[in-house]
């Protein structure tokens, strides 16, 4: 039996704030000093405020998980262009002693940022509402994203290190830590892990809900600038307010439709996304919190107007000041220039040249680079800011959920229209028809692949529809469960 240790929960040194978006430094430690840490209502905020900056390092959604290895694992780049580890990884050649460094990183820092949330669970829950300023309403916020932090780690180790539920397989391969101080969990099924997630998740929903619904409200649902930067109205001060790269109350529920489609329960993921929809979604005629970024944004040049992360409809997303530098130390360091894998075909032959994604793409050589990850050199607005960015979930991606999910439950009209509507909000004009056909579904997937260029989702979409990936003429089939790391140690 492999024994478990954590060493240590992250402690925190204070940082002054000179606006919203400035993060906390990080100081790990091996010894805790819990009474001086939590003995303060600031060590309860500076603890999660740590935690998103963890959740933003290169082992995870800084890197890995969005634009290294998860697109990697999708196929997103040319063969031979994105860096010796990557060129590995896209053959899924888990052996390789790189690789596996990789994966063990992800592994373990996963589980070290969840051991961190579960000790700030722990603490948080014996204090009274009176320790906060805010009362209740800080408590349940603090408590409920620690809740929803949890749960989305151990939903993406999931869906990296356990067969995609379709599949059947009832094999147990990861353990759901809900415990700070414990020396041994067993691995679940992918059915018990997947129960936890959701009941985390939905704690988590009602728990923000008073403040992002009543409280602070405008901190969420006005404009780019109030989710993202601003905010300086918020109830309780800067601790409240850029909501856009927090886990907040809309962002959680996307995260429950995303979670009940991969378990492939389509009646709890329309219901999730319908809420979405219904609620905060643009609608003809009426102001809406969230839009659709406009063609006239986005530029290929990545110069300060363009729109490169297409920010209008992100729900939630990570932020990191040096994320681009760290990109461009990247391509330095392994001599690449991240170049895009059979993206001509990917509009071309489904005959969307109007589609303005088009313009995140750029050719040199007949070769393609996406502008996403580029310094656009000004960080004034939320929409100038945006570079410094990690898409997490994204409205377009609830239209899409929403839409299998109309096809799966017998609303094929349904499942067009919604299709329609995302499609033609990125100037995508060619109505695509034919639900419930395979026709239609290669539909959904192609658009995907175009939204989620190398955001790290394509992967997660092909393996949890069971198939192989395609990129233009090419089909790979492979195994796409990760293998666990060699010492299963939780650091």
């Amino acid at each position: 039996m492999k024994r478990y240790r954590y060493i240590g929960t992250i402690v925190l040194a204070m940082m002054m704030f000179t606006s919203c978006n400035q993060w906390l430094d990080i100081d790990p430690k091996d010894k805790i000093v819990d009474e001086n840490l939590f003995s303060d209502y600031r060590g309860f905020r500076n603890s999660l405020n740590g935690i998103y900056q963890e959740m933003a390092s290169p082992a995870l959604y800084g890197r890995e998980l969005s634009w290294g290895m998860a697109s990697a694992l999708g196929q997103e780049y040319a063969a031979n262009e994105s860096g010796v580890v990557y060129q590995e990884i896209q053959k899924y050649n888990y052996e390789n002693a790189s690789v596996k460094s990789v994966i063990a990183n992800i592994w373990s820092k996963s589980y070290n940022i969840i051991a961190n949330c579960n000790k700030l669970i722990e603490e948080i829950e014996k204090q009274d509402s009176s320790f906060f300023p805010q009362g209740a309403a800080e408590k349940d916020l603090i408590l409920g994203e620690a809740l929803a932090v949890r749960a989305m780690l151990h939903f993406d180790i999931l869906r990296l290190f356990a067969p995609a539920p379709i599949t059947g397989d009832g094999g147990e391969y990861i353990p759901y830590r809900k415990t700070y101080t414990v020396t041994h969990e067993s691995k679940v099924t992918n059915a018990v892990a997947l129960k936890n997630i959701t009941e985390d998740l939905l704690r988590a929903k009602d728990l923000v809900a008073k403040n992002d619904t009543i409280l602070n409200r405008s901190m969420l649902l006005t404009n780019n600038d109030n989710r993202f930067i601003n905010g300086y109205s918020a109830e309780g001060g800067l601790f409240f307010c850029s909501r856009g790269v927090r886990l907040n109350y809309v962002a959680i529920t996307g995260l429950l439709a995303r979670v009940y489609l991969y378990a492939n329960d389509k009646t709890n993921a329309q219901k999730y996304a319908e809420i979405i929809y219904n609620n905060y979604a643009p609608k003809a005629g009426e102001t809406r919190p969230w839009g659709f970024t406009s063609s006239g944004s986005v530029y290929p040049s990545g110069k300060p107007e363009s729109s490169v992360k297409l920010i209008d409809d992100l729900l939630f997303a990570l932020y990191d000041d040096r994320l681009a530098s760290k990109v461009e130390e990247y391509k330095t360091e392994h001599a690449t220039s991240l170049y895009l894998n059979g993206i001509k075909d990917l509009f071309t032959r489904e005959l969307d040249l109007d589609d303005y994604r088009m313009n995140l793409i750029e050719s040199s050589s007949n070769k393609e680079t996406i502008v996403k990850w580029n310094d656009i050199g000004s960080t004034k607005t939320a929409n100038q800011r945006q570079y410094k960015f990690i898409p997490m979930l994204r409205l377009s991606e609830i239209y899409y959920i929403l839409s299998e999910c109309y096809v799966a439950n017998g609303f094929p009209a349904e499942a067009e229209e919604v299709l329609k509507e995302v499609r033609f909000a990125r100037d995508a004009k060619r109505v695509v028809t034919g639900a419930p056909s395979e026709e239609f579904t290669k539909a959904l997937i192609w658009e995907g692949r175009k939204e989620f260029l190398t955001e790290g989702q394509t992967f997660f979409m092909f393996k949890r529809l069971n198939r192989p990936i395609t990129v233009g003429a090419s089909t790979i089939t492979a195994d796409f469960v990760l293998p666990r790391p060699d010492s299963e140690d939780i650091y």
